[in-house]
């Protein structure tokens, strides 16, 4: 597993997804994923630290860990299967017992950034679907633009909002039926 953060996050106007980019902490690679626009916004959010009126979904499990005493220690992205990432959260209890449980990435990296735990990403990933931010960044320092062969990919379907908008199919193409490959833009 190679250590990566949250680079980059963003909605394009031309289509209903938006793009997590990851970026390898030591190292130039950054690689998309898909994500819808809640978990997009959920992110945002926890970047800038902008509180809400009532908590979030995310922020529920946050406050879930401190009243259980049960810390997050690390969200790893582990495979690429059938063009869908998945994600493991890896989780200590105050007695020092460890568990995972199994989550989109992009629920697993809202957490993550709501409580300050590390990413990382399967090396394999990278190997395929990385691309050096030096040499393939976008227009006038956007997002990386990997081809439309190099396919982004999704962390499934949300299972926020009404459960059938945009951003919340499981495929690169989305509900139009349009080919796989990365939007351009950003």
């Amino acid at each position: 597993m190679k250590a990566v953060e949250l680079f980059r996050i963003v909605h394009s106007d031309q289509t209903p997804e938006c793009h997590m980019y990851l970026r390898e902490t030591e190292g130039e690679r950054v690689f998309p994923i898909i994500i819808a626009a809640n978990e997009m916004a959920e992110i945002h959010r926890k970047v800038h630290g902008i509180e809400t009126r009532r908590p979030m979904t995310h922020d529920l499990l946050g406050r879930l860990m401190e009243q259980t005493k049960v810390s997050l220690e690390r969200v790893e992205i582990t495979e690429l299967k059938s063009e869908v990432f998945y994600a493991l959260m890896h989780f200590r209890t105050e007695g020092g017992e460890t568990f995972t449980i199994d989550a989109r990435p992009s629920d697993a990296v809202a957490i993550a950034t709501g409580v300050s735990a590390p990413l990382f990403a399967n090396e394999r990933i990278l190997d395929e679907i990385g691309v050096r931010e030096a040499e393939d960044e976008g227009e006038a320092g956007g997002p990386p633009g990997p081809s439309k062969e190099d396919g982004p990919l999704t962390d499934g379907p949300s299972t926020e909002g009404d459960g059938g908008g945009p951003g919340d199919e499981e495929g690169p193409g989305g509900a139009s039926g349009e080919s796989g490959g990365m939007a351009e833009g950003g």
